[in-house]
């Protein structure tokens, strides 16, 4: 009652804030709606606010200041127009002469992306921007302010890994990112504290929002991406629509074929009743296949009503192949040396996905309908030969099967009200995850393991604006109940029942110019199901490998502040963690000799983040500066004693980008990380890359070819000390990134998909 209590005195409040609206429309010289286009309203020359056309060209200043008597509109290509704003603040249909002025002979494909704070998401915008020719989504992304990463992966500067969305649906193929073009997208949202509608347990959330679609009949969009690094690694892909009315059948094929090597040198420092020291050294070589195949159709009955579904084939099959030397001394004494043969397979049978939905609006109500339903099975087997010198030589074989089975539905409505919106919604997902292990040796203890998962959650959120002013708040109820079973019998220690709420807020305000915004959420950070695989992996004669059935979900408290001005942006975050699962060593058992890499639960993590951002122009030149920092408050227990693990760590990022005649460009980016104590434990040592990537469009603008380099001075070499119990661990991981890159995009006729489902049991998904 007090929640619905709140609603309505919100929705009271909003119905007695009117002003005047300023709206219109704009075309170009041939009546074609013109989106996109940069509208400002200002008070003589003074910026007062600004927005930007939508699909239609159409424009709309909600309870707009009363100071404002000019409207500005500007889009690159046409002339600039300044008009005064009429007294019913209506300017009707507006159209744009195109520009006769050449800068100089050159012509500027597209300004500098404009990043702005909306609520609490820092907006990009990608079209009619130089963003817009990057290539892919996974192009785009990498030129976002806050973002890092790279093949479909990012993170949230200060909160760690992002999910994905793409029109509301997430993504859980990485590879999707690099299949989105980036002519199709409309804006980038980054939302670094979640509100209710998101999963508990999600950290940050990158929206991809596509441009309307449009067109009729067939269209293809093709690409060829190849990476050479020592060997050749390809992807290809073909998708294909067919339009006509409402009716859209899409189908999309995806095929990728490589190798990647793979080298680490470790030295690892155990303190027992004598020193124990190993130097290991490993190196291997991976091929890999992965193929994709997804047919969907989906039916527009109107604008406000479409149906859909989707079935999705996913195959992958890897083979690590290699060679593991070790050498272990005690006291200064070598005792043991051996050299291994590694031989592993990991094979994804066919994964089945599947999705049908229902998007709908009647009268100020929205509805929207997901179900959606998953199935896959891993299979792994690996075989390590090793060859001892001082001792007895071993085959170590193991046998890992992973099966998972999920059902999920999802239903949300939502209302609108004068200025805002209140919505009400559930989820519901049904899941299952089943290993069976086996270890012929019996060095491992082998067994079968399954988890069975039900979560049940239900959440409301308001958002209202006042003024300058906008505000939201939501809460979300979730009810877990897992239950772990161990060869065929339930474990009730393992087995645990959840309830929790987690409330989240945010508050915005825009003035003009200058931008804020604050946030809060609580939110929480499940194990992943292989966290709790009980099983233990060989790695050498003294370190194994396991995750921890009795780990606990952390609770977390996110903090953020957010500013704009311009082109200049500030975020300052700070994370307050309950029973943070961080990884360790501890002893396999008395003897001391053997280790076991493992995670659990630590008291509490705290970490704060600062962050800015400057994208301004200079004519051809676009450059964007980031400098952040990242503080953590934690601690470990070694050689007995309490270690801080405070050190700072610190990142500059520089993307440059010049835009030439002829549809040229020219991309440099540099990206610094210092040393720090970082991800709890760990001390890293300074990591950094340097890459320079050309690009021309050809036949209209319809064929692209991208040719780059990446990691030009092979500055990405993880170095790192761990520190944990009785052990100090150095090593350094060499995955090879320096390369060579070609991609050749042609698209013909291409529209984006009408398909709206936004899936269920996305939280569950990730885990599996």
């Amino acid at each position: 009652m007090r929640l619905l209590s709140t609603l309505l005195v919100l929705a009271f409040a909003a119905t007695v804030c009117f002003g005047k609206s300023i709206k219109g429309t704009i075309h170009d010289e041939k009546g074609q709606p013109l989106p996109y286009v940069n509208v400002v309203l200002m008070k003589d020359t003074a910026f007062v606010d600004g927005r930007v056309s939508d699909e239609r060209g159409a424009f709309l200043f909600e309870n707009a200041s009363t100071a404002a008597d000019q409207i500005k509109i500007s889009m690159i290509g046409y002339e600039e127009l300044v008009m005064p704003v009429p007294a019913d603040g209506d300017l009707n249909l507006i159209k744009l002469s195109p520009s006769s002025v050449m800068l100089d002979e050159v012509v500027v494909n597209g300004s500098r992306p404009v990043t702005r704070i909306e609520g609490n998401s820092m907006v990009t915008n990608v079209a009619n921007s130089i963003l817009a020719s990057a290539g892919s989504a996974n192009d785009v992304l990498k030129n976002v302010p806050m973002l890092t990463g790279d093949n479909g992966s990012f993170s949230v500067f200060g909160r760690g890994a992002a999910v994905i969305y793409i029109n509301g649906r997430l993504v859980r193929n990485a590879a999707e990112v690099s299949q989105l073009a980036s002519t199709d997208i409309k804006e980038v949202q980054v939302i670094s504290n979640p509100g209710a509608q998101y999963d508990a347990e999600v950290n940050a959330v990158i929206r991809i929002i596509t441009k309307k679609p449009q067109g009729e009949g067939f269209s293809i969009a093709a690409y060829t991406d190849n990476t050479y690094n020592g060997w050749l690694t390809t992807a290809e892909q073909l998708d294909m629509k067919y339009r006509t009315g409402g009716l859209e059948i899409f189908g999309l094929g995806y095929f990728k074929h490589g190798k990647n090597r793979h080298e680490e040198y470790g030295v690892n420092t155990t303190h027992t009743n004598t020193l124990l020291s190993e130097i290991s050294s490993i190196s291997t070589t991976a091929t890999q296949t992965a193929i994709t195949g997804k047919i969907g159709v989906n039916y527009q009955f109107n604008d406000k009503h479409s149906i859909g579904a989707y079935y999705q084939n996913d195959y992958s099959r890897m083979h690590n192949y290699g060679h593991l030397t070790s050498d272990i001394a005690d006291n200064g004494t070598l005792s043991e040396s051996s050299s291994s043969d590694l031989d592993a397979w990991d094979k994804s049978l066919p994964c089945h996905s599947a999705n049908v939905y229902y998007n709908g609006s009647v009268g100020k109500f929205t509805f929207d309908v997901n179900g959606d339903y998953m199935q896959t099975k891993d299979s792994d087997r690996s075989y390590q030969y090793e060859k001892n010198l001082m001792s007895a030589n071993r085959n170590v074989t193991t046998f890992s099967t992973t099966r998972n089975r999920l059902f999920a539905e999802k239903f949300s409505v939502s209302y609108e009200l004068p200025k805002g919106n209140v919505m009400l919604g559930e989820e519901y997902t049904s899941s299952r995850s089943r290993n069976d292990f086996d270890n012929p040796e019996a060095i491992l203890a082998s067994e079968e393991t399954d988890v069975r998962e039900n979560n049940i959650g239900i959440f409301a959120q308001i958002n209202q604006t006042f003024g300058k002013f906008s505000a939201s708040a939501g809460i979300r109820y979730e009810h877990v109940k897992s239950e772990y079973y161990l060869d065929n019998a339930l474990v009730k220690g393992q087995s645990k029942t959840y309830d929790n709420f987690f409330p989240s807020a945010s508050v915005s305000y825009s003035p003009g110019d200058f931008r804020f915004s604050a946030a809060y959420s609580h939110r929480t950070v499940r194990p992943t199901y292989s966290n709790l695989n009980s099983n233990y992996y060989y790695v050498s004669s003294t370190t194994y490998t396991r995750g921890n059935p009795y780990l606990v979900p952390s609770k977390r408290q996110d903090f953020t502040l957010q500013a704009g001005w311009k082109y200049i942006n500030l975020s300052a975050q700070y994370s307050y963690t309950k029973d943070a699962i961080v990884q360790i060593y501890e002893p396999y058992d008395d003897s001391g000799r053997i280790n076991v890499f493992t995670l659990t639960n630590m008291p509490s993590h705290k970490v704060l983040s600062l962050f800015v951002n400057a994208s301004p122009q200079f004519g051809i030149y676009h450059p964007s500066l980031s400098v952040g920092m990242d503080k953590q408050w934690f601690g470990i227990d070694y050689l007995g004693e309490y270690k801080k693990m405070g050190s700072p760590m610190y990142v500059i990022q520089l993307n440059n980008t010049l835009t030439l005649p002829d549809d040229w460009n020219i991309e440099a980016l540099i990206w610094w990380r210092s040393r720090a104590d970082w991800k709890n434990w760990a001390y890293t040592h300074t990591y950094s890359t340097v890459n320079l990537r050309v690009y021309k469009k050809f036949l209209n603008k319809s064929l692209t070819v991208y040719l780059g380099v990446n990691d030009i001075f092979n500055g990405l070499i993880y170095k790192a000390d761990l520190y944990s119990g009785n052990v100090m661990m150095r090593n350094s991981i060499n995955n090879h990134s320096r390369n060579v890159k070609l991609t050749v995009r042609y698209n013909f006729n291409v529209s984006k998909s009408r398909y709206k489902g936004a899936g269920a049991g996305n939280a569950e998904k990730r885990r599996f």
